[in-house]
């Protein structure tokens, strides 16, 4: 039997042997170049990319439809305002309420004044504005008198608040306007740069869009009349919106005021103290004021926007102050101390008088809200004017009131003294609560 090797050493010679066609090589030559290459193994990702860009398109169509009024309102929030806002104005803006403008005006002198937002409802329209004055003194490169026009009229500034920076060089404010006619579809800013006694005018107009407008909350005619002294105070409206919450009313008629005035019992109201209860919590009050006008005295009170969720509102009349005329002589007792003088129901106390060098020195007492403010001292019936108040201390008495006492200085004396009170104002306290309905 042959060996392995054997058999090896043969097949290897018969291999030798064997002529391979010329032709076979090239036609498997061909064969290759015509043959498509065999692709690569793709990765999962590859194989299902068109699936996965499928349903990345829906998952963000989802989160956008979901979420569209949040990616909205963040697009339109405000920044850089922040310290200037207050909690109803952050949570308005975080909402996205209201409009960015982005308006500008640069001076020859670099400095600039930017419009950057708005928000309106029924009660004010607010500007939101930057001033930027790159040399300092940021406060003081614009004139403070401002004005928003429109083709129906002008809207006046109610008030104006801001915060600078650090460097003096720029100032976030915002100011309250009232709010513009309902048909007002452009504005126009109208400011001035200071000068040297010469202000040099700009003005910067921009558009408004009404379907940023917030409108009103609730808006009530009141018609409720409180009796107050000499006047009828008539709480006339109230109007909520999402920035504010006006109370309305007035004090006097035209007719009132002339017949006062003839009469020479002149009464002035000048200040209505209001609170305005929701809920059991108390509104902070963000001003008020007295107006008097061909209508008579006005008067209106802001507070902050009521809460989402109202169950109950009430408005309460905490004091009332006036500036009455008194005409009046009293006669001072030199023994009698102290001396306690009636005014219109208001109690005044003669602490001391005292006469030195010529001059008569009377030391009284009241509450802190009485004030003379049209007082004379007849000396023998010589008319003499107050020189000076002096010596004035405040204390607060047992019952929690707070009494002022001062001394009246007048240059001249006589022995019968007699204190001609012309005029004064006063305040009383009267916690008269009115509910006002939601329905």
């Amino acid at each position: 039997m042959k060996n392995v090797e054997e058999l090896f050493e043969e097949g290897k010679a018969q291999m030798d042997r064997i002529q391979v066609p010329d032709e076979l090589e090239m036609r498997l030559r061909n064969a290759l170049e015509k043959a498509e290459p065999k692709p690569k193994p793709l990765s999962f990702y590859q194989r299902h990319a068109r699936q996965f860009k499928i349903a990345l398109v829906l998952v963000l169509a989802l989160l956008i439809g979901f979420n569209y009024n949040v990616i909205a309102s963040y697009g339109k929030q405000l920044f850089g305002y922040d310290q200037v806002m207050d909690g109803t104005l952050r949570e308005l803006n975080e909402l996205g309420k209201g409009q960015l403008i982005g308006k500008s005006h640069t001076f020859s002198n670099g400095v600039s004044l930017t419009v950057d937002y708005v928000m309106l409802d029924e009660n004010q329209l607010l500007l939101f504005y930057t001033v930027k004055a790159p040399a300092g003194d940021v406060t003081n490169a614009l004139s403070p008198f401002m004005s928003l026009q429109n083709l129906f009229g002008e809207s006046r500034c109610i008030s104006s608040q801001g915060r600078i920076n650090e460097e003096e060089s720029e100032v976030n404010y915002i100011a309250s306007f009232e709010p513009p006619s309902l048909l007002a579809r452009k504005l126009t800013l109208n400011f001035a740069l200071n000068g040297q006694g010469v202000s040099t005018p700009a003005e910067i107009t921009f558009s408004l869009d009404r379907n940023t407008a917030m409108g009103h909350t609730l808006k009530k005619e009141l018609n409720q009349t409180i009796v107050v002294d000499q006047t009828e105070l008539i709480l006339q409206s109230i109007v909520a919106s999402p920035t504010r919450t006006v109370i309305k009313g007035s004090a006097q008629n035209i007719l009132s005021l002339a017949m006062d005035t003839l009469s020479g019992e002149r009464f002035r109201p000048t200040d209505i103290n209001l609170r305005l209860i929701a809920n059991g919590e108390a509104i902070e009050v963000k001003g008020r004021g007295l107006s008097t006008d061909m209508k008579g005295i006005t008067f209106h009170t802001n507070f902050d926007a009521l809460p989402a969720s109202l169950q109950e509102l009430k408005l309460e009349l905490v004091s009332f102050s006036a500036d009455q005329d008194v005409n009046q002589q009293y006669s001072l007792n030199r023994e009698e101390k102290p001396q306690v003088l009636d005014m219109l129901g208001q109690q005044v106390e003669i602490n001391k008088l005292e006469e030195t060098h010529g001059e008569t020195l009377l030391t009284l007492t009241s509450e802190e809200s009485v004030v003379l403010t049209k007082v004379y001292l007849l000396a023998d019936g010589q008319e003499i004017a107050l020189e000076e108040t002096i010596n004035d201390d405040y204390q607060k008495s047992l019952d929690g009131t707070i009494k002022h006492q001062r001394t009246l200085r007048f240059l001249g004396t006589g022995k019968d003294l007699q204190l001609d009170v012309r005029r004064m104002t006063y305040s009383k306290s009267y916690n008269k609560v009115i509910d006002i309905p939601l329905d």
